[in-house]
Formats: structure tokens, C-alpha cells, sequence
């Protein structure tokens, strides 16, 4: 029935039915592959009969070639985005597994069903400015609350990157503006310069509170844990992620080989991130002392292992910081009891780019400590 082809794919709203069929690009006569997502799997059925039955009813086989392809829908756009940007695994701008799952969660839940529809060309930098202050004023989502403006920034990142990615392939055309580079609408749009959260920092002083909350042989694994994060500013996947093969403890540094984050293993931030953490000696004789009486201590053993799951997998970041960090924190005095704000392991790695800058090292320095980049995202750190 038709032209192409109809396959399951896992979504962020669950199975889907994609169809992909092969059509001639007007701009240069090329022939490109095209895909259209069909629906749910449990809504239209398992069979490729019903996927099938469904591409003839939606009449996208018909469409198929016809001078509609001339103005693609901005959900067409978003398809091809996810296939040939976000699921690159090699070459130029590969992204990170986090960021994939970030892109595609946006793109599913608030971007497609308000844009998906509509024609590319028919978008306007207006419209997109009055949905921003639509979603920043009005009740959204499970928590019946206005989006902040840093996920409306978040949003208006992903959309500009469908725009760009469009006109780089060529299938909608790049408006040159008076600078001399294409025009996109999405970043036409005004909106608020991004979310006006401010991490929690915790100072030298309450740090030591904290450890000696958690100074006690039930909690060896958390101690060593927070002292971990407070001393070399590990992002939490890359602290959860390691293995105790990855600490040389000859040259005094823990290699940064991989991360662990919602369950499975990543391979980290960025290339540059995936690099050598120094290690200082005290922390080096603590993972040695934690090291003898953990369960899971062999070199291809996770360092912070679930003893639920056996050892199989790391800890959770998200439980271990809300059964042992949080608690030992408001007892430190820095977030009071029944916090509702964001806090966790990230933000010892705030602190100590903190403490760094009020001690006036230079950017530059706690950049290469932490890894980043940027010195712009550096800079968001020093508070």
C-alpha cells in the first residue's frame, strides 16, 4: 500500500509507528528519505496491517512526491532533525545521551503538539513569543503551574535547532538577514533571558557538618560520596559512573571513562569532559578505606554499587541525595527543613567552583577544574 516503509520506534510518549518513504527534494532534485509519525503503537495495534491501515487513512502514501513538500510541516522538520542530528553517532555534533533524551522529551510533550502541524513558513517570531508568555502565565502540565522562563529557553533552543538544521540540509530555504546569515524565527522571538534559579551553595564550614552527619560506618558509601563531590566537582553521572579501575592511584588521578545516569550507562558530558581528575591524597586513602569494606570491591566493580541490585548497577543519585545528603544538609543549615527547591550532589560541584573564585582563582583555572567548554558556563557557576 504505498511507497515506503513502516517500522516501531520508542518514543518519549511510548512505541510509535514511523513511516518512511523516499521523495525528490525541490531545491536541488535529490532524492532524501522522509518520515511521518503514524501514531502509538497501543492505539493503532502491533500489526504492520494496522500501521498501514492507518498511512492510507492519514493519506500520508498519497502525499507522497506532491508540491506540498515544497512547505513542510515544522513536525516534518522535527523528524528529520531526530533521525539525521539528535541519533548521529559519529562525525560532527554528536550529542551526548542526556541531551538526546532532554531534545526528544521538549520535543514530544510541548513543542510538537503546538507546532507540529502547522507549515514551517507559516511560523512567526509573534506567534512564538506569545506561546512563551502563554506557557510562562498560564497553568501547565502535571504540577498545574507556569513553566519558568529557563524551560522556555530550553524550548526556544530546540525549536531554533530544528530551524537550523532545516536550512542546513536545505529542505526549507534560508532567508539571509542583514548580517549576512540565515534568519530564524525562533530566535527573532524575544523572550526573558533565561531562568532566574540560583543554586544552592554550601560553604567549607557546613561541608564539614555534613560529612560528620554522615561519618558513620551504615553510611560509608554516602560519606565517601559527598566527600567525592566536594573535592573534585565530578558531575553526578561521572561520580556514579565510575569503576574502581579508573582511579590510578599512582599518579593520584580518577579517569573519567564513562557516565551512569536514569539507569543506564552514558558516555559522558562531552569529549572534552572524558579526561583525568586530579585526586588529592586524602581522598585517595578515604576510596582506599571505603574501597576494603565494600561488597563490590574487584577493578570492574562500580565504586558506588547497589547492594539492592547486587552490584549490577551504581546507586541511585537522585535516592542517595534525598535519603542522606538533604537531611545531613538541613542539619548544616543549608536549606531549611521541607525544602522544596532544587538541591543534590550537582550543587557541590557549584560550591566548589565557588569557593575557588572567592579565593580569587582564576577563570580559566576552574574552568579546566570543572571541565567545561566555556568560560561563559564557568561563570554560572561562581556565585
Amino acid at each position: 500500500m504505498g511507497k515506503g516503509t513502516v517500522s516501531k520506534k520508542q518514543r518519549a510518549n511510548g512505541l510509535t509507528w514511523i513511516y518512511r518513504f523516499q521523495t525528490t527534494r525541490p531545491l536541488d532534485g535529490k532524492t532524501v528519505e522522509n518520515t511521518k509519525v503514524v501514531g502509538l503503537v497501543k492505539e493503532i495495534g502491533s500489526s504492520e496491517a494496522a500501521a498501514w491501515r492507518e498511512v492510507g487513512h492519514l493519506g500520508l502514501d498519497v502525499n507522497i512526491g506532491q508540491s506540498n513538500r515544497l512547505q513542510p510541516t515544522f513536525g516534518e522538520l522535527a523528524e528529520h532533525f531526530r533521525q539525521h542530528e539528535l541519533k548521529k553517532e559519529f562525525g560532527i555534533g554528536v550529542k551526548a545521551a542526556e541531551t538526546v533524551d532532554t531534545a526528544e522529551l521538549l520535543l514530544d510533550k510541548w513543542v510538537l503538539p503546538r507546532w507540529g502541524d502547522k507549515k514551517a513558513s507559516d511560523i512567526k517570531p509573534l506567534d512564538i513569543e506569545a506561546w512563551f508568555e502563554a506557557l510562562t502565565s498560564q497553568p501547565h502540565g502535571k504540577k498545574n503551574t507556569p513553566l519558568s522562563w529557563g524551560t522556555v529557553a530550553k524550548l526556544k533552543s530546540v525549536m531554533a535547532q530544528v530551524f537550523k538544521h532545516a536550512q542546513r540540509h536545505e529542505l526549507i530555504p534560508a532567508t539571509i538577514g542583514k548580517d549576512g546569515r540565515p534568519t530564524n524565527p525562533v530566535v527573532l522571538a524575544r523572550s526573558e533571558s533565561g531562568s532566574r534559579y540560583e543554586a544552592v551553595v554550601v560553604t567549607p564550614e557546613q561541608m564539614v557538618v555534613i560529612l560528620g552527619q554522615l561519618a558513620c560506618p551504615e553510611t560509608r558509601l554516602e560519606w565517601t560520596l559527598a566527600l567525592l563531590h566536594a573535592a573534585t566537582g565530578l558531575r553526578p553521572e561521572e561520580a556514579f559512573g565510575l569503576k574502581w579501575s579508573d582511579i590510578d592511584w599512582l599518579s593520584g588521578q580518577i579517569n573519567i571513562n564513562r557516565g551512569w545516569s536514569k539507569g543506564k550507562e552514558t558516555p559522558g558530558k562531552t569529549e572534552g569532559s572524558m579526561t583525568e581528575v586530579c585526586m588529592h591524597p586524602a581522598l585517595a586513602q578515604a576510596l582506599q578505606v571505603w574501597r576494603r569494606e565494600s561488597c563490590y570491591s574487584m577493578d570492574d566493580d562500580w565504586v558506588f554499587a547497589s547492594r539492592k541490585s547486587l552490584g549490577k548497577i551504581p546507586r541511585s543519585a537522585s535516592i542517595a541525595a534525598q535519603d542522606y545528603l538533604r537531611p545531613a544538609s538541613v542539619t548544616a543549615g543549608v536549606i531549611p527543613e521541607g525544602h522544596k527547591g532544587r538541591f543534590g550532589w550537582h550543587n557541590l560541584r557549584h560550591s566548589l567552583a565557588t569557593f575557588f573564585a572567592a579565593n580569587d582563582v582564576n577563570l580559566p583555572v576552574i574552568q579546566s577544574i570543572l571541565r567545561h567548554s566555556k568560560p561563559s558556563t564557568t561563570a554560572l557557576y561562581t556565585h
